[in-house]
């Protein structure tokens, strides 16, 4: 028989090990190749670990401790069904884990937002590779240049229940040097710009404070933006040289404003002079 002369403990700890073998190849996957770098701290890296510690080590082995019993007549069939029963838990939780991991962050209007793959399965990623480059990915959505097609793009998007980052993925740039030029036509005050509560407000200029003084550098050599992913709201630390977000503060702030101003359509133009006159003529 196949269980003849094994104890619980003993079932328990071996099936612990393999458990345990396995979590730890996934959880290589997770930590380098699925949730790379500041990824894996603010866009669901410790959520995966969860889940996949849940599902393989908890769930497997905690059946195992509960069910066997030497010489239970229905052990073999019990046992075959945790094993089953694993197995399907496990495929859901890389399932969900690996579609959910970060696919592209993208530059809009004054900050970087995170999506994962699951979002991005309409996008055609390829023409925003560059070079050998691999996902999770940068690229930047341009703003439009008119007063008109920013309220057109805005409009749009609100008609779709979405962001304009996920309606107008056609427009996408990769973050090449004629990307990095739009990301930094924009500028931040980190210290005069921080958002939330007033507690959070003070705790995020005593982080500031704190960064500063560790990289008293840092202000002339990065640009810093506000970046959006699923589980937290951080500060990006944008590299131009290497057009790289490099690491991320904890604090959050409002958008970075951009130096060139929205201009206006001939139309538009055109309603403000008659605009005009008819204030002229009224006075």
């Amino acid at each position: 028989m196949v269980f003849e002369g094994i104890t619980r403990k003993q079932a328990f700890l071996t099936h612990l090990a393999i458990s345990m073998a396995i979590f730890f190849v996934l959880l290589y996957f997770i930590i380098f190749k699925w949730f790379p770098s500041y990824y894996f701290h603010i866009d669901g890296g410790y959520r995966g670990i969860a889940t996949i510690f849940f599902v393989d080590v908890v769930l497997g082995p905690g059946l195992t401790l509960l069910v066997f019993k030497p010489g239970k007549p229905s052990l073999k069939f019990d046992m075959s069904v945790i094993v089953i029963l694993q197995i399907v838990a496990l495929s859901w939780g890389i399932k969900s884990i690996y579609s959910e991991r970060p696919a592209l962050t993208v530059f809009y209007d004054g900050k970087f937002s995170c999506m994962n793959f699951s979002e991005v399965s309409e996008f055609n990623l390829k023409r925003l590779l560059i070079k050998d480059e691999k996902p999770p990915l940068l690229a930047v959505l341009p703003r439009p240049n008119t007063h008109k097609e920013y309220q057109d793009m805005m409009l749009e998007a609100f008609r779709h229940g979405s962001a304009e980052i996920y309606v107008f993925s056609e427009k996408l740039l990769p973050m090449d040097v004629v990307g990095t030029t739009q990301v930094m036509n924009y500028r931040l005050d980190v210290a005069n710009n921080f958002t939330g509560h007033e507690a959070d407000i003070e705790k995020y200029r005593k982080i500031w404070s704190e960064y500063l003084e560790k990289n008293p550098d840092a202000p002339q050599k990065y640009l810093y933006y506000p970046l959006s992913c699923r589980y937290n709201k951080v500060l990006a630390v944008f590299d131009p040289e290497s057009s790289e977000i490099v690491d991320y503060v904890p604090v959050y702030t409002e958008r970075a404003e951009s130096r060139i101003e929205l201009g206006f359509t001939p139309e538009e133009l055109e309603e403000f002079e008659q605009y005009k006159k008819m204030q002229n003529n009224s006075d």
